[in-house]
């Protein structure tokens, strides 16, 4: 009766590891769908937050194209200093 009760304990102790194993595969399998679900929904959330800036962006640059039109209609001079003053910090930014 020995080997009889040594078989059933290591066919029992087989089906306890395959229980654990799989268990553990659907605990990652789990944690996985979680990962890939939150990194889609950031991955969204930055499309939307980079369609929005790009937006924003295109409004600034509009405001800046009007403002410069406007001041060289109306004070030419003055926004020719300006560029020239502008491309001198920069020219010594890039310089450093």
């Amino acid at each position: 009766m020995g080997r009889i009760d040594t078989a059933d304990e290591v066919r029992s102790a087989s089906h306890d590891l395959t229980d654990r194993a799989v268990d553990a595969g659907l605990r990652a399998v789990d944690s996985l769908d979680r990962a890939v679900t939150s990194a889609h929904d950031t991955g969204q959330r930055l499309a939307a937050q980079t369609s929005e800036l790009g937006d924003n962006l295109q409004k600034v640059a509009k405001n800046f194209s009007n403002a410069v039109d406007k001041s060289v209609a109306e004070q030419p001079l003055t926004t020719l200093g300006m560029a020239v003053a502008a491309g001198f910090i920069l020219g010594a930014i890039w310089k450093a």
